[in-house]
């Protein structure tokens, strides 16, 4: 005689669901972001405003020093922030007159950004810029290269009191001293043959070594006579939040911060474009419905099963 099988309720196979579909679920809900991003409704924090507003809203005529940081081992978490900028950059008006000073600090930097300002604007990675830069590069725009400063506190220091010290040609081997836009930064303060932190009105710069802002802060904020006190906005990751928040604010080193492609995808939105950063965030908030999702299911298998128990008692 067949033994009689006792059925599965509800709450039994909810609870027993194959894990092997729990992983095709995560599976597809984190490849849907990478084919095409959602872009689910990020809210743009104070941090994320200031920082573009800070880019956005200078005062005609002023100079901006750009730290063009790549490492390409948080590219992941940090190439979306250096997009974002260069794009907000490129965004200003040429009605600002704003001058643009670039420079990178490591290798990877040097040969990475040679190829993101080379993309054709179509690609996401673009970091081109309008064409009325490029037909008046030397003259609104500067690209320095490879100049090694990178948190070394005694080149900083020097960097900061005459960069000319550290390198004395442009990416393209021009000299500085015949370059437009070089002579006219120059020329803002005395003394005029050197260019120092004196010169720049904001400084954009990277790092994902969390006790970097103190040294940055010192060589670039506290240091001079008088104090530098060079406004500065900073690209990092996630876990350097902690350490940069002591500098931010009014009077403050950093006007703001962007802490890795979450922030990134803040500048997105206010850009309108999707990038890197928008599909970080996707798969973050995709990984976290499905998690809850199953977690919510679970609990309700397990409470109803009891429920059913205790009603068959």
């Amino acid at each position: 005689m067949a033994q009689k099988t006792e059925e599965k309720s509800i709450w039994d196979k909810v609870g027993t669901i194959d894990y092997r579909i729990i992983y095709v679920s995560f599976l597809v809900l984190m490849i849907i972001p990478v084919l095409n991003p959602i872009n689910i409704p990020v809210k743009v924090s104070p941090y994320g405003q200031a920082y573009y507003d800070k880019i956005m809203n200078l005062p005609t005529g002023s100079v901006i020093l750009f730290h063009s940081w790549v490492d390409l081992s948080v590219w992941s978490d940090t190439g979306s922030i250096l997009i974002a900028t260069y794009r907000i950059l490129w965004k200003i008006p040429q009605s600002q007159d704003i001058t643009i000073i670039i420079y990178q600090s490591s290798s990877d930097g040097y040969v990475k950004t040679s190829q993101l300002l080379l993309l054709p604007y179509t690609d996401q990675y673009s970091v081109k810029p309008p064409q009325w830069r490029l037909d008046t590069y030397g003259q609104t725009w500067v690209n320095l290269g490879y100049f090694p400063n990178y948190a070394n506190e005694v080149a900083l220091a020097g960097f900061a009191a005459d960069f000319t010290v550290t390198g004395t040609k442009d990416y393209y081997g021009t000299s500085l001293s015949s370059i437009p836009a070089i002579q006219r930064v120059m020329a803002r303060r005395d003394p005029t043959t050197k260019i120092n932190m004196y010169d720049f009105d904001l400084f954009i710069w990277g790092s994902w070594g969390c006790t970097d802002p103190d040294v940055f802060v010192r060589q670039f904020w506290t240091a001079g006579s008088p104090a530098y006190h060079t406004p500065m906005l900073f690209m990092t990751i996630g876990n350097c939040v902690p350490n940069a928040m002591p500098y931010v604010g009014a009077n403050k080193p950093l006007v703001s911060f962007i802490p890795g492609a979450g922030g990134a995808a803040e500048l997105e939105l206010l850009l309108g474009y999707k990038g890197d950063g928008s599909k970080m965030a996707d798969i973050t908030d995709l990984g976290g419905v499905g998690t809850v999702t199953f977690f919510i299911l679970g609990n309700i298998a397990f409470f109803g099963k009891r429920f059913l128990e205790k009603k068959k008692e």
